[in-house]
């Protein structure tokens, strides 16, 4: 009922420039057992969830081009991705020391990404989409997407009882990587040869008209078989089902089932499962302790190394932008709620962080994807009058 309720009252303020999932986060925790105690996690809930997050990390996969993120734009936001990094640890240490408890590697990978799902249409309503300003954007923050879920699955598969054990064994975890991505390629390629088999194509079309719906089938099968693989190396099921998405999204662009594809992914994922997740994530959250003296100091020191660790690669377009649109490319690039919410639940379901230090997290990135968006789309209208 959330699910249909929270995006059907939105609609009724267009004005409201709130992204969905922040109001369907605090929906969750509404109705959680942390204020009104109405609805609580169960085995069912906590299983659709998990899928929610699957498809969450398939879609945004699939949405990810990256044959038109090449050159400067990509340069760029590897370049900005490594600065982010660098700070994002340093910050991490730094709340450490002061008494702010925490994981610095798995905070500052968390504090690393941008919500491009919500960028997105700000670029697109203030017409910068296909502007220098959208492109760099755009690519710095599919960069730090990929490499933050990439990192995240390594973090969790090579578990460490030190920081220095941490970075050494995401090192050689990133070399198993490595093989993980060429089993899935390979995957990916048997995929396509099968997709260019004529009698198949035939027979899925004629069966995409029927109850079988196949290739919904199809799309179900790819995730959970991603997932499946990602678990057998070691690695979340996030970095599996997102990996998948990429070359799933490879394989369908361009073609003439392209749009049936993206509707039923749509109509599965961000109609049934995606939700689910955001919603039981806020139904998870300790806001209580978040909200405390000490859960507030945290959520401001995380804040501040999301806006100083994203925003800062920003400096790296003074070349190609005016100030108004460095700072608007700063403040879209540290807008980042949804990566931060699927850290913060393997966090604590692996014991790497408490619920409290973990509501925190979410509340920053609430803080930031309500803000800083609005920020951003003032600034860019700004520039362009």
């Amino acid at each position: 009922m959330l699910a249909f309720a929270v995006p059907f009252a939105l609609g009724f303020f267009p004005r409201l420039r709130v992204p969905a999932i922040v109001l369907e986060i605090v929906a969750g925790i509404l109705v959680g057992p942390q204020v009104l105690g109405w609805l609580r996690v169960d085995d069912v809930a906590r299983f659709l969830a998990l899928l929610g997050v699957a498809f969450l990390l398939f879609l945004a996969g699939a949405e990810l081009d990256l044959g038109a993120l090449g050159g400067k734009p990509l340069r760029l936001g590897v370049a900005g991705f490594a600065v982010s990094f660098v700070l994002a640890v340093a910050g991490a240490f730094a709340l450490q020391a002061v008494g702010i408890e925490s994981t610095p590697l798995l905070v500052a990978v968390a504090l690393c990404s941008t919500s491009v799902g919500i960028v997105v249409p700000v670029l697109r309503d203030t017409h910068q989409l296909q502007s220098g300003v959208g492109r760099l954007v755009v690519a710095g923050g599919a960069v730090a997407e990929f490499a933050g879920i990439a990192l995240l699955g390594v973090l969790f598969a090579v578990p460490a009882e030190s920081a220095v054990q941490e970075l050494l064994f995401v090192a050689i975890g990133l070399l198993v990587l490595l093989w993980f991505v060429f089993v899935i390629v390979a995957v990916g390629w048997g995929l396509r040869r099968a997709a260019a088999w004529t009698p198949g194509r035939q027979v899925a079309a004629r069966l995409d008209l029927t109850t079988s719906q196949i290739t919904t089938r199809f799309v179900v099968m790819v995730v959970l078989g991603a997932a499946s693989i990602a678990a057998v190396f070691g690695f979340e099921v996030i970095l599996g089902t997102f990996i998948a998405g990429i070359l799933f999204g490879a394989l369908i662009r361009g073609t003439e089932r392209e749009s049936l594809f993206g509707t039923r992914l749509d109509a599965i994922g961000f109609g049934f499962f995606v939700p689910i997740f955001f919603i039981v994530s806020g139904m998870r959250l300790d806001i209580r302790a978040a909200l405390t003296p000490s859960g507030l100091l945290s959520v401001l020191g995380f804040l501040a190394i999301l806006t100083v660790a994203r925003g800062a690669p920003a400096l790296l377009y003074r070349g190609s932008m005016s100030s108004r649109g460095v700072l608007a490319s700063g403040l879209m690039l540290a807008t980042n709620v949804s990566f931060i919410v699927v850290a913060a639940e393997l966090g604590v379901t692996a014991g790497l962080v408490s619920s409290s230090v973990a509501s925190s997290m979410v509340l920053a990135g609430l803080i930031s994807a309500v803000l800083f968006p609005a920020l951003s789309q003032s600034v860019l209208a700004r520039a362009s009058s």
